[in-house]
């Protein structure tokens, strides 16, 4: 009886270890973002995407897995990457619906750089990067309070105390290296001012 226990428990213990490893599609091997905390793989450069196989693949891999957010992010990466804004909008606002940190970085960025045809919405930034850095993406952390402490989110009604900038600061230096430690200890300073 025992030996039929451990079997069963030994069928149960790896059934679940193989259910706990991440999807990999090819949408990820195509179009992880090297930068991504969620990526499930290495990530490729921006430069080495093959952008149509990528964007088949990641459409193929979206409605496989419509619930997978990462997915849809990687597809707006490359729609984006291929000119097709207003879908890589929609796919990121898809993953955003889904609580995914890294299209909730990118869209407040996309939003900041001044692309033809997207319009900066200063608010919205403010509130996507808040959201992300929360969640410990380390790039929202420190890109929002750089854009707090330099004004940029003074007319928006909801906005992260000094104490939540702070935790965003403590929560980015613990994944940032020395340079990124040189950029902290002057938003610091800021925040004091």
């Amino acid at each position: 009886m025992l030996r039929v226990c451990c079997l069963i428990f030994s069928s149960l213990a790896w059934s679940m270890a193989v259910h706990a490893e991440p999807l990999i599609t090819g949408c990820d091997r195509l179009a992880a973002n090297p930068p991504d905390p969620d990526r499930v793989t290495i990530g490729v450069a921006r430069e080495d995407v093959d952008i149509p196989a990528a964007i088949a693949s990641c459409r193929l891999a979206r409605a496989s897995h419509p619930e997978v957010a990462r997915l849809s992010y990687q597809l707006g990466r490359v729609l984006f990457y291929d000119g097709q804004t207003e879908r890589a909008l929609a796919a990121f606002g898809q993953a955003i619906d889904q609580d995914y940190r890294q299209a909730k970085f990118l869209v407040g960025l996309i939003m900041t750089r001044g692309y033809e045809g997207i319009r900066e919405d200063i608010c919205r930034v403010e509130a996507l990067w808040r959201s992300s850095a929360h969640q410990n993406h380390s790039n929202a952390q420190v890109s929002y309070v750089s854009f707090a402490t330099g004004g940029r989110f003074d007319s928006c009604s909801e906005r992260a105390s000094i104490a939540d900038m702070n935790a965003f600061l403590d929560g980015a230096e613990v994944q940032l290296g020395y340079v990124g430690g040189l950029l902290i200890a002057k938003l610091r300073a800021d925040l004091e001012n």
